[in-house]
C-alpha cells in the first residue's frame, strides 16, 4: 500500500451468526492484503476501517465537519466507518494473492453520500457517472490504493446506505480461480468485466458474509 499522506482502507469487519465458518471461508479465500475481522452478528460487511496518520486529529476534524461519532465508529448514512493508525506494511501477510480493489456502497442519496465521503472524510472523487437511461449514478472515490464505489439511483429515495460487497484484484485471475476451486470454493467462470480492460469472476461462498468479486486489470 502506498503511504501518500491520505486516508486508506486498512480493515474490514464482517459479522456472522457463525463466526468460525466465516473465518474459515476467509482463510480459504486468502491471503488478502487487508485485515478482516469477523465478529458475531446478523451477517454482512458491517464496518470499514480507515487508516490515517493521526487518529486523534482526524477524529476532531471529522467531528468539526459534522460527522457523528468518534474513532471507534463514525456514522455515514447509517454505515460505520472507523479510524485506526496507519503503519506502512503492518498487518499485511508476507505473501498476498489478492489486493483490495474496491468497496461497494449502495445509497438512496448520492449527494449526501458525496458530501460525507468527499467533503467530510476527504476522499477524492475521481468519477461521477450518470446512466440516465438506467436511472443509475455511480460515484468513484479514491481511498489510498483502493476505491469506494457508490451506487445510487439518480432520483434520491432516502434509503440508508448499505455495503454492497468487495472486489479483490488478482494479477492472474485464472490461477486464483484454480487455487480456490481446488480448495473447494465455488467460483464462476471468468468473464469480461463492465470496466474496459477487466476480467472478473464471482466467488459463490455465502460464508464470506458479503458479495465477493475477483477482478483482473489488463
Amino acid at each position: 500500500r502506498r503511504h501518500d499522506g491520505r486516508v486508506r482502507i486498512t480493515g474490514l469487519t464482517i459479522s456472522s451468526p457463525e463466526p468460525a465458518a466465516t473465518q474459515d471461508a476467509w482463510r480459504r479465500l486468502g491471503p488478502v492484503d487487508r485485515e478482516v475481522e469477523v465478529v458475531e452478528g446478523t451477517g454482512g460487511l458491517t464496518a470499514v476501517t480507515l487508516g490515517v496518520d493521526d487518529v486523534a486529529a482526524t477524529e476532531r476534524l471529522l467531528q468539526r465537519r459534522g460527522l457523528v461519532g468518534d474513532a471507534s465508529g463514525f456514522d455515514l448514512g447509517g454505515l460505520t466507518w472507523r479510524l485506526a493508525p496507519f503503519v506502512e506494511g503492518e498487518g499485511i501477510p508476507s505473501s498476498t494473492d489478492l489486493v483490495l480493489d474496491h468497496v461497494v456502497v449502495r445509497t438512496g442519496d448520492a449527494e449526501r453520500a458525496a458530501a460525507d465521503l468527499g467533503a467530510r472524510v476527504g476522499l477524492d472523487l475521481r468519477l461521477d457517472r450518470r446512466l440516465t437511461e438506467h436511472g443509475f449514478r455511480g460515484l468513484f472515490f479514491r481511498c489510498g490504493d483502493a476505491v469506494v464505489e457508490v451506487a445510487a439511483p439518480i432520483e434520491p429515495t432516502g434509503e440508508p446506505d448499505s455495503f454492497g460487497g468487495l472486489a479483490w484484484r488478482s494479477a492472474d485471475i485464472e490461477a486464483t480461480r484454480e487455487r480456490l476451486v481446488a480448495g473447494g470454493v465455488e467460483v464462476s467462470e471468468v468473464r469480461t468485466g463492465r470496466k474496459p480492460g477487466t476480467r472478473v469472476a464471482t466467488v459463490r461462498d455465502r460464508a464470506l458474509g458479503t458479495p465477493t468479486l475477483l477482478i483482473e486489470q489488463s
